[in-house]
């Protein structure tokens, strides 16, 4: 039996979810992006049935104006000359400049383009003697957060290019998007690991000189090593901080509160201890002048030490100096939590599931995101005595700060979010309430499905409460969702509880629920 119009077409956007899917996985994997991207042109031109294309990323000349490197393209070459030079630099990229043409207009323009009569249209730049017949074009750019990272040019689809095409293809240009921006980001971690490699044998190098020459070396190069190791070790550092990305920035400005007034405070005993000092030193005369007989002391000794406690109000400064130290125990103490909290946050996660304490996981997620909730949102939480589950608390975590990054963003001025868990029979019950603005019956629908997200351009990939629902199933777990307009969202979470009869993950719909929404 035929398929019929939309099942071919829900067929096709299976097809495209896979490839992107696939293709995300092996770029994970380390997957070489000449080899990505081909597969990806592949998969391109078959659901789009065009006859070639490429895929290929912006870049610019000294003075501001784009051109086109290729990650991946058709052979077209109709010449022994031509196909030579395709095989000389297809691996590396093919540039294009001549930005008066149909690829240029995207390029300029950063909008797509359709050209189906590009013969007789007038953006058209013209294509040598010998080029396959180009009947249809469509150039479509891929962006992040306004820059333009690439485009995609396909030709020769049979009837042409339209809406339909476009609106189909946008996952396709995320996932190049997200792809080209990984990889730049694994080009720099590449160099920094160069850099740092250039840096350890600098070093081990001034070391061996060291080691022949360390009676007459100067203090000079004493310092010049040290400066070499602590360039070592801030390369080092700041390659771990960028993985731990959004919540690292909010770290720093957490542990900054009680550092300023640690610093402050030492400051202040800085200047009492100057103070205590001058008074000992008095002290100390006065007992050189009473001597072994204990004299009567000197009026002028006795006048300058009272002198000296009025003058610097020295009664004040004693009382003061246990409230400072009071404090500044506090602000340390403070520093110590938040580090404990992070060290736990970004723990490995272990091969086999193990018992997890859902009240301390929830507990760990929301000190992480204070600094999100700063200023627009109160959190209120109420933890019940839960019993333990089963599962990787790695993974939960992430769970529970994106239900928690997306209450905050739902909150557009000042709102409320509720935690709260508690036991119901063999089932572990943890609810995410927010007062933000609500979503609507159409997006509620769309809740877990990959790429959705209602999100700017460049500000979401859409896979967050996908990939959360899956964790969750992985789990044995449910989710159910209770949302109306202007009524804000709730997320419920549902584990089973521990016990040795514990089986495998099983997949369970997510229950969207909007007659008792929140």
């Amino acid at each position: 039996m035929a398929r019929g119009p939309a099942e071919q077409q829900l067929q096709r956007s299976n097809r495209l979810l896979q490839a992107l899917t696939e293709a995300q996985l092996e770029f994970i994997e380390g997957s070489g992006t000449s080899r990505l991207f081909n597969k990806l042109l592949g998969v391109l031109l078959d659901l789009t049935d065009s006859e070639y294309g490429f895929i290929g990323e912006v870049h610019h000349n000294e003075d501001g104006s784009p051109f086109l490197r290729t990650h991946a393209i058709t052979n077209i070459a109709w010449t022994d000359e031509l196909r030579e030079h395709y095989a000389r630099m297809a691996p590396t990229g093919m540039e294009f400049r001549n930005l008066r043409s149909l690829f240029g207009v995207v390029l300029t323009r950063k909008e797509p383009v359709v050209a189906n009569t590009p013969a007789t249209d007038s953006r058209r730049g013209g294509i040598p003697e010998g080029h396959p017949a180009l009947r249809a074009f469509l150039g479509l750019p891929f962006k992040s957060g306004g820059e333009m990272v690439g485009m995609v040019g396909i030709a020769n689809r049979p009837g042409g290019y339209d809406e339909g095409v476009i609106e189909f293809l946008q996952p396709f240009l995320s996932t190049c998007s997200s792809v080209i921006l990984g990889w730049r980001s694994e080009q720099r971690r590449r160099r920094a690991e160069e850099l740092l490699r250039q840096s350890e044998e600098e070093l081990r190098h001034h070391r061996d000189q060291l080691e022949a020459l360390v009676q007459s070396r100067t203090a000079k190069l004493r310092l010049a090593t040290r400066e070499l190791e602590a360039q070592q070790l801030q390369i080092h550092q700041s390659e771990r901080m960028a993985s731990l990305g959004q919540v690292a920035a909010g770290i720093a400005h957490e542990i900054n509160n009680p550092m300023g007034y640690i610093m402050s405070n030492l400051s202040s005993l800085t200047q009492y201890v100057s103070y205590f000092t001058r008074l000992l030193r008095l002290y100390t005369e006065l007992e050189e002048a009473m001597g072994p007989e204990r004299k009567r002391p000197p009026d002028e000794l006795l006048e300058r030490l009272r002198a000296l406690r009025q003058e610097e109000n020295l009664d004040y400064l004693l009382g003061d100096v246990d409230e400072l130290l009071q404090d500044s125990r506090a602000g340390a103490q403070r520093v110590k939590d938040i580090v404990h909290s992070l060290r736990s946050f970004v723990r490995e996660e272990t091969a086999q599931p193990q018992l997890v304490d859902l009240n301390k996981e929830l507990a760990t997620a929301l000190k992480m995101m204070m600094h999100q909730f700063e200023g627009r949102c109160e959190v209120r939480h109420d933890y019940g005595q839960v019993p333990l589950i089963r599962g990787y608390p790695t993974q939960l975590s992430q769970v529970f700060t994106n239900l928690l990054s997306n209450a905050a963003h739902a909150i557009t001025e000042r709102g409320e979010i509720r935690v709260a868990t508690q036991q119901e029979e063999n089932m572990v019950v943890v609810r995410f309430s927010d007062t933000g603005h609500g979503m609507p019956p159409e997006v509620r629908a769309k809740l877990f499905t990959p790429f959705f997200t209602t999100k700017p351009p460049g500000k979401g990939t859409g896979l967050g409460l996908s990939i959360s629902y899956n964790i969750i199933t992985r789990h044995q777990g449910r989710v159910e969702v209770q949302s109306q307009p202007g009524q804000g969202t709730t997320f419920i979470l549902r584990f089973p509880i521990a016990n040795d009869e514990t089986g495998p993950a099983k997949s369970v719909k997510p229950q969207v629920l909007a007659d008792d929404a929140a």
